[in-house]
């Protein structure tokens, strides 16, 4: 299946697959009473807000409120972009923000996030060559067993920009996507050519 680059997604688009990231991420994370929701309209005590995509989920007794910003900015995200979204969360009473951008973030952006507590998150095309497992030669069959993971991952992928890593972390797709994939690869493999792979989840990075 072909899927746009996440640069040729509308607005719309890439605040869906933003609304998805964070649905698939909460659900990894076991978070309790999580609800998601996508172009929250929020009133508070300076006005109202649009927010992209709201969630709550309970923690040690209380409910928390999350707010995420999805933008398709051209240029490095700078310090007042993080900042417009640190004041949305004093004004609503949330607890987390997270701004996610199809761009890079500029040095102050980041400082200021680390900061005050505001994720910040690049959304990126998912790469990979399908490359042939006997041959090495470039191919695209998509009903090849051995490319089965590969072939269904989540089209785009998302890095912590904030995260305290010397590179931006990867954290969608996440771990146990990977390997709910990959068991249903080894199924696959071995149904139609008759192969039982080992499998090794030591080794799967995300």
């Amino acid at each position: 299946m072909e899927h746009k680059h996440i640069c040729d997604l509308t607005p719309i688009e890439f605040e869906k697959y933003c609304y998805d990231f964070l649905n698939g991420y909460a659900q990894n994370e076991g978070l309790q009473n999580f609800k998601i929701t996508h172009n929250k309209k929020i009133k508070a005590s300076d006005g109202k807000y649009q927010i992209d995509v709201y969630a709550e989920f309970t923690a040690m007794g209380s409910r928390f409120k999350v707010l995420c910003e999805c933008k398709k900015y051209k240029n490095r995200v700078n310090r007042d972009k993080v900042a417009i979204l640190h004041r949305k969360l004093e004004s609503i009473g949330a607890q987390k923000g997270i701004l996610i951008s199809t761009s890079d973030f500029q040095s102050g952006a980041v400082e200021y996030g680390k900061a005050h507590g505001i994720t910040l998150i690049k959304a990126e095309d998912y790469r990979f060559e399908y490359l042939s497992h006997s041959s090495g030669q470039q191919q695209n069959d998509e009903n090849d067993p051995f490319l089965y993971a590969e072939t269904h991952m989540p089209p785009y992928v998302a890095l912590d920009c904030t995260a305290d890593t010397e590179e931006p972390l990867k954290i969608y797709p996440t771990r146990e996507m990977i390997k709910e994939l990959l068991i249903e690869q080894n199924h696959k493999i071995k149904e139609i050519l008759g192969i039982d792979v080992p499998l090794d989840f030591s080794d799967i990075e995300i």
